[in-house]
């Protein structure tokens, strides 16, 4: 998930005006930016459910992901070369931070996750169950575990099939994180109890018919709030981190058709 000082949910369809008037998160002035095709950005106003503007990324042809670097407030993307690059949000402009020493085996149209550790400031990037954490200022990359469900999961002895990923507290640097993830096969919410030994533990379903791709953040406030929204079709939700289930629901307008593959949340700093 450059500073900003903007910030960018199922039983029942709600209208955007009903969004705006209902919201009881406090996300009003949040500002979600989100990732579709190979390049394209989309400002979302959440208090509307509404793509407010699209630009594409320059110079990159292809980008496996992006995501908020809490700590900077710097907005991170990982090209398909492995190069991370830090995106202006204003104009889709990029610079070049460093080059992964070690690529991520990617096979297909596997999803590629991407997102921050804010205790850590490492990026955590996975694929497949393949799990890299990496310090992006110097592109040095530590392979951990690969990722299983814990011995005592209902669900141990299959094979995950995670396809996005999100940390709480991504605000600043905090104190502490957890790590929850979206399992595509179980439609379900995951935690990742130990993220560098990729041990993960069903939390519960997510009660939807979900639809890849999937796109998924937690937006923290400087009260230290955190609300998981989710992106599945033309869907946007939040989700209970306690329970695993969707809690309300959205539709998402102006992508054009575009499905919307990874999400995050510009929380203000």
């Amino acid at each position: 998930m450059t500073k900003l000082t903007f910030a960018l949910a199922t039983t029942a369809l709600l209208t955007s005006t009903s969004l705006a008037t209902a919201d009881n998160h406090g996300n009003h002035s949040l500002t979600a930016i989100a990732l579709s095709g190979d390049n394209m950005l989309h400002k979302i106003d959440v208090a509307t459910s509404t793509v407010k503007a699209s630009m594409p990324v320059e110079g990159v042809s292809r980008l496996l992901g992006i995501d908020l670097r809490p700590a900077t407030g710097q907005l991170i993307g990982v090209t398909d070369g492995f190069e991370i690059v830090e995106i202006d949000p204003e104009t889709g402009a990029t610079t070049v931070i460093s080059k992964m020493d070690k690529e991520l085996p990617i096979g297909g149209d596997a999803a590629v996750i991407v997102d921050f550790n804010p205790k850590a400031n490492k990026l955590r990037f996975m694929s497949g169950t393949t799990n890299h954490r990496v310090d992006i200022e110097s592109g040095a990359v530590t392979v951990d575990g690969s990722l299983t469900f814990d011995s005592a999961d209902m669900h141990a002895g299959e094979a995950p099939a995670i396809v996005a990923a999100a940390y709480s507290n991504s605000y600043g640097t905090p104190e502490a994180t957890a790590m929850y993830d979206i399992d595509s096969t179980i439609v379900a919410l995951i935690q990742q109890t130990s993220p560098n030994d990729g041990t993960l533990a069903a939390i519960g379903k997510l009660g939807i018919d979900g639809a890849a791709p999937y796109a998924f953040d937690i937006a923290t406030d400087a009260e230290g709030k955190n609300t998981a929204w989710l992106v599945s079709g033309s869907m946007l939700h939040t989700v209970s981190l306690d329970s695993g289930s969707v809690a309300e629901s959205w539709e998402l307008t102006g992508t054009d058709g575009a499905a919307v593959r990874d999400i995050t949340f510009m929380t203000a700093m």
